[in-house]
């Protein structure tokens, strides 16, 4: 008799672990990341979906025929875990995913329980490309757009709420959101661009040091300097500066690089010209015969000329 018991009792042990593992696991928006460790065939499901229903028999079978594969079988219902569905991207139902030591493969092949096994024993998952780490479950992206699925809810929880317990009209419940959805997103925007002006921009730099100094100060200036700026100029003699020379001319067109070496520039030039004239004075006083009979010698052949084209003329009239 008490071979018997412990015999029974033996049996239970071996049995019950099996009895438990048969069913698939289920996984919540808490404990999904449990399966990033090890192998995992992680159901989506809904209870209103009619092929999620046909389905679970196949799947319950499978998982009872993977407890020696040391691969678990888990289910996650969309319904509950909203919040999931928009991490993994469920567009279709059931969709299945095949997790591998955290790579993500999703699962296209024949919804049997013949398949499901081929795709674990004959490692027909290698042929399947793996998800990109951009649209991964674990990723960042993913995880923002999990929470945007989290707003939502809260969204719909609070709406029934208002509606239901405090008995707000629906029309005021939609305004209030429509506000608050106008005032984050303008608060968001605004504070993306002062970020976004902070990095590209930067502080404005003031570019005083490249500046070219083409004057110094006055109070850098000595008293004699000072005293030149003030002297009046002279303005020379139109008649002058034309009679100077090429080399002159150019003088006159330099770049002045202060205001103290465009007086001197100006007292020199004034004292070359003078210089110049005095001595064309002297040249004229010289030369002032010869060009006084040039001009008369000149104003004579004009008067013959003349005199020869009017005599020319009245003898073509008396003709």
């Amino acid at each position: 008799m008490f071979f018997t018991r412990i015999y029974l009792f033996c049996v239970l042990i071996l049995f019950i672990p099996n009895l438990i593992l048969t069913q698939p696991l289920d996984l919540t928006d808490k404990t999904w990341k449990d399966m990033l460790c090890g192998q995992w065939m992680v159901e989506f499901y809904a209870p209103w979906c009619p092929s999620c229903q046909h389905f679970k028999h196949i799947w319950s079978d499978f998982a009872k025929a993977m407890v020696t594969k040391e691969v678990k079988v888990a289910a996650v219902d969309i319904n509950e875990y909203p919040s999931l569905s928009g991490r993994f991207r469920i567009a279709v139902l059931p969709t299945i995913y095949y997790v591998r030591d955290g790579v993500f493969y999703q699962f296209n092949g024949e919804r049997s329980l013949n398949g499901l096994k081929n795709y674990i024993e004959l490692h027909e998952w290698q042929r399947t490309e793996p998800v990109s780490r951009w649209f991964a479950p674990d990723s960042f992206p993913m995880s923002m757009v999990s929470s945007l699925f989290d707003i939502s809810v809260l969204v719909k929880d609070a709406y029934t709420v208002l509606l239901n317990d405090y008995g707000w009209p629906a029309w005021l419940i939609y305004i209030i959101f429509a506000l608050a959805v106008i005032l984050i997103g303008f608060i968001i925007g605004f504070g993306f661009l002062m970020i976004i002006d902070y990095c590209l921009t930067g502080e404005p730099k003031d570019d005083i040091d490249n500046i070219p100094d083409d004057s110094r100060d006055i109070e850098d200036l000595d008293e004699t300097d000072t005293q030149k700026l003030l002297v009046p100029r002279k303005k020379p003699n139109p008649t002058l500066v034309a009679s100077s020379t090429p080399q002159r001319t150019t003088a006159v067109t330099k770049t002045r690089a202060s205001p103290l070496v465009e007086i001197q520039d100006d007292e020199a030039l004034l004292d070359e010209v003078l210089a110049d004239d005095q001595d064309d004075d002297d040249d004229d006083g010289e030369d002032d015969d010869s060009d006084r009979l040039n001009t008369s010698d000149v104003a004579q052949a004009t008067d013959e000329e003349d005199q020869t084209s009017h005599g020319s003329i009245r003898q073509r009239r008396n003709k």
